[in-house]
């Protein structure tokens, strides 16, 4: 079937041509095209007629090839040899986006462009003192407004799913944020904008998009705007804050990390402890293709931080003396020539104030975790799910390395050890499959060729049991990486690793914890817990594919989730299954829109069902071992 062309009829709009070839030093959208004002989006897709609107998702993908050029403060984008759009940086006002063709500002060309745009942040609070205050007492009429506003909109994509949830759907969102900005709802709009993009990277392709993101952040938005609807102030969020004053910092180099984004960026972010074990964190992330990202070696760029001249990777094994520091609540720290700081020593991950952070043990570590991802965004710490642990390497199997955590000392009057104290096995993955990162195969090395030997290592949270590797550390690593290793960074060699030995599990003694089938990471096959997988992976089918995925398997999983004791489980899906076949119609025919608020309703009820019954899953297993 052939596609539809672009542009109008000939009368009015001047036939495609082929594209010109892109000179080398032109950049391709949307790496050059500047970020852009939710409304001005939302505008330029509301002014086209229906018939346009149709093509739009089919003009999105097409724009992020034609050629961008920049002049000054003005960049143009060529659809064609005839026609241009021009966008004035910094775009604030729909005026800003103009295009040469007849239609414009009601053309293809120009909502196009803008879609295919990166979404402007809100503005940060301008002064440090408002940004850090409380949100409102009260909900005023105007944020319910918002909020019912972004719920409808959310609503429309659980209805449709992702297919449907072209640049028309997006345009409705990115509406519904900025009435949300201008009326003080900051966390809803964030959650918003998550969405936008997420919807994006599914329509690009994007290897880097995440079902079970979005999945999330759909649900944090539902229920952010369900709070601010029934009265809850403490939703609405805050302002973006500037970095404020937090003094002299006396920090030491942890590890670094390589970022892939869904929303399209990539770079850098090095994690330095102060002498008191505070994390602290300096990101380098950037706009970025998903090909430019995966040509990208963010840490081999300098830390721009004062006179500090030292590589993201260099900068994770030194220290850092920072003079009246700014950093964010959630711990990220300002960077720039403005900033004063000087290179100091390092510390080892055995000499403090380092080696202080793996004394905590699991239990600590879990609730830090879960008790931060209860919190809203801006008040989250940047390192909240980081996970410190040492262990012995088991080997691997078809879920990913294991490893056989730190027993405990055994108790004085018994010599033996109680269930918090006995050693686990966790299941080590890696943070990301993009093949030009080194994690998978450093991963596997470790498995092979390092059984039996002892690592340190930090990690973040991820699931029961379950970890996905950062960096590690161990007495038979060359000195030459600098006292540990970056796995996303560096790629191990055959001389780096030990002599494979047999692993001493299972612990022999009589409070051995023996290897099981266990879903909780024993080792070995999955155990057959509590199937809540049953419940998230509807909620992830509605997502995909809208209130079609509800046609049919409900009443299966229903039945398993009942054999299981799971009642409430039952309830939440049969009402999902429920809302997803309701259509109803009034005198004439039309659907009820009603319809799609049911449906909001019934998934974000088994959504918050799901979400406080895996962490009860993820506490036990990392706790006690045991569902």
């Amino acid at each position: 079937m052939t596609q539809p062309s672009l542009t109008p009829p000939p009368e009015t709009q001047s036939p495609v041509t082929q594209p010109p070839v892109t000179p080398p030093s032109v950049t391709q959208s949307p790496v050059a095209l500047p970020p852009v004002p939710a409304a001005v989006t939302a505008d330029a897709v509301s002014v086209l007629p229906a018939r346009l609107r149709s093509r739009l998702d089919q003009s999105v993908a097409q724009a992020t090839t034609w050629p961008v050029r920049q002049a000054g403060a003005q960049i143009t984008v060529h659809p064609d040899d005839r026609t241009t759009i021009t966008l004035s940086t910094p775009v604030t006002t729909p005026a800003d986006a103009t295009c040469s063709c007849l239609l414009s500002p009601r053309c293809l060309h120009r909502a196009a462009v803008l879609s295919a745009a990166p979404v402007a942040p809100a503005e940060p609070a301008p002064n440090p003192q408002v940004a850090a205050a409380l949100p409102p007492a009260q909900v005023s009429d105007a944020q319910r407004d918002a909020a019912r506003g972004l719920w409808s909109a959310a609503a429309a994509v659980l209805s449709t799913g992702i297919p449907g949830a072209g640049a028309v759907a997006q345009a409705d969102l990115l509406r519904a944020v900025h009435q949300a900005r201008a009326t003080g709802l900051h966390t809803p709009a964030t959650y918003a904008i998550r969405v936008v993009e997420h919807l994006r990277s599914a329509h690009h392709d994007n290897p880097a998009f995440r079902l079970s993101t979005l999945t999330d952040d759909l649900r944090d938005l539902l229920t952010a705007c369900h709070r601010v609807s029934t009265g809850d102030a403490s939703a609405t969020g805050v302002a973006r804050r500037d970095y404020e004053p937090v003094g002299d910092l006396r920090l030491h180099g942890l590890f670094c990390e390589p970022v892939r984004a869904a929303t399209g960026h990539a770079g850098a972010v090095t994690y330095l402890a102060d002498a008191n074990g505070r994390l602290w964190v300096i990101s380098d992330i950037k706009p970025a293709t998903p090909d430019t990202a995966a040509q990208i070696s963010p840490t081999g760029a300098p830390v721009d931080l004062g006179e500090v001249r030292l590589s993201h990777h260099d900068l994770s094994r030194a220290g850092l003396l920072a003079v009246n520091a700014h950093a964010s609540p959630s711990g990220r720290l300002s960077h720039g020539r403005a900033r004063q700081a000087v290179r100091a020593t390092g510390s080892s991950w055995f000499d403090p104030p380092l080696a202080t952070l793996w004394t905590d043990d699991h239990r600590t570590q879990t609730d830090r975790w879960l008790q931060a991802a209860t919190l809203p965004d801006h008040a989250r710490p940047a390192t909240h799910d980081l996970a410190f642990l040492d262990g012995t390497i088991l080997g691997s199997d078809h879920r990913g390395l294991l490893l056989s955590t730190d027993r405990r000392d055994a108790l004085p009057s018994s010599g033996r050890h109680t269930a918090d104290e006995r050693p686990r096995t966790v299941v080590v993955t890696a943070p990301y499959d993009d093949p030009s990162l080194p994690y998978v195969a450093n991963l596997r090395k470790l498995a092979t060729h390092a059984t039996g030997s002892r690592i340190r290592l930090i990690a973040r949270f991820t699931g029961p049991r379950r970890v996905a590797a950062l960096a590690f550390t161990a007495g038979w690593l060359p000195t030459r990486h600098g006292g540990h290793l970056d796995l996303g960074t560096t790629s191990l060699t055959r001389t780096d690793l030990p002599t494979a030995t047999p692993p001493a599990q299972p612990i022999p003694g009589p409070e051995a914890e023996p290897l099981r089938s266990g879903g909780t990471g024993d080792g070995g096959e999955a155990v057959a817990g509590p199937p809540l997988h049953l419940v998230r992976y509807r909620l992830e089918r509605v997502v995909a594919g809208g209130r079609s995925a509800l046609v049919s398997g409900v009443a299966d999983d229903s039945r398993r989730l009942a054999a299981a004791q799971l009642g409430t489980a039952v309830a939440v899906v049969d009402g999902l299954g429920a809302a997803g076949v309701r259509r109803t119609r009034d005198v004439f025919g039309r659907l009820d829109p009603h319809d799609a608020e049911r449906l909001a309703v019934a998934w974000l009820t088994a959504a918050v069902y799901e979400l406080a019954a895996g962490r009860e899953m993820i506490r036990a297993a990392w706790d006690t071992g045991s569902l």
